[in-house]
């Protein structure tokens, strides 16, 4: 696999979430069927949907019909969590549709549901098989992939959050505010029109506010854009890039 931004390329956080339960195809809404199931486009891996039991479904309604080839979601339990998790699509907001993918094994961290692209305005997602436990964190949409590595060097700095100050006797003393954070620049030296068309577009919809997930082709690492990003024309139609992204602790 190639390295990628997994975003929110169907404006995600506008969608409307609907907490429900499954009989046959038929979804019926129900507030009570599961807890704080907004949480999944909450921004935020640090905590999870409650109460996700057997046979309750998640409706995420994007208002239109979206394009989606990639679900990524977040697993913020620390061992991994065996319930299906299955995942529909269909233009009707009473019937779950078509099965999309299924994913029977969610280890801790990111994981990813992947099929064929389908467009529609009603996703659903399913709990099969007992209790999910730990589902914090939805990304939909299109990934953005790299249309070649970036330059050799990819440079990474911890931000350590920090703070020294010195008494009047001369100590130092230390208040840590938070865990250390990844900072990654990735350069691009030569990149055509149609990947830079794609990074504006990519930066115009998560400009510093979404956060998204960095995939280098082993790891995945929730991040935000730490600035813009830079482009310089360095021949005809062919540009370079370079980009800077600040990890996320939640």
């Amino acid at each position: 696999m190639a390295k990628k931004f997994y975003y929110d390329s169907v404006d995600l956080l506008d969608a409307t979430i609907t907490a429900g339960t499954q009989s046959s195809s038929t979804f019926s809404a129900s507030a009570s069927a599961i807890t704080n199931e907004h949480r999944i486009i909450d921004q935020s891996i640090g905590q999870a949907v409650t109460s996700f039991d057997d046979e309750d479904v998640i409706r995420i309604d994007l208002g239109s019909a979206k394009t989606v080839s990639n679900i990524l979601y977040h697993n913020n339990s620390t061992s991994d969590e065996t319930d299906d998790l299955i995942i529909y699509y269909n233009s009707s907001a009473t019937n779950i549709g078509t099965q999309w993918a299924t994913n029977s094994i969610s280890p801790p961290g990111w994981d990813i549901s992947t099929a064929s692209s389908q467009t529609a305005q009603y996703w659903y997602i399913r709990s099969s098989s007992g209790t999910f436990s730990g589902f914090t964190e939805v990304i939909l949409g299109v990934p953005l992939e790299f249309e070649n590595e970036p330059d050799i060097g990819i440079a990474t700095q911890e931000i350590f959050a920090t703070d020294l100050n010195t008494s009047l006797g001369g100590v130092e003393y230390a208040n840590k505010r938070h865990e250390p954070k990844t900072t990654f620049q990735l350069n691009f030296s030569n990149i055509s029109q149609t990947f830079k068309n794609n990074l504006v577009s990519f930066e115009q919809d998560v400009t510093n506010f979404k956060k998204f997930v960095y995939y280098d082709d082993s790891s995945y690492h929730y991040v935000r854009l730490d600035s813009p990003i830079k482009f310089t024309e360095v021949a005809f139609e062919r540009f370079s890039a370079s980009l800077k992204l600040r990890e996320q602790l939640s």
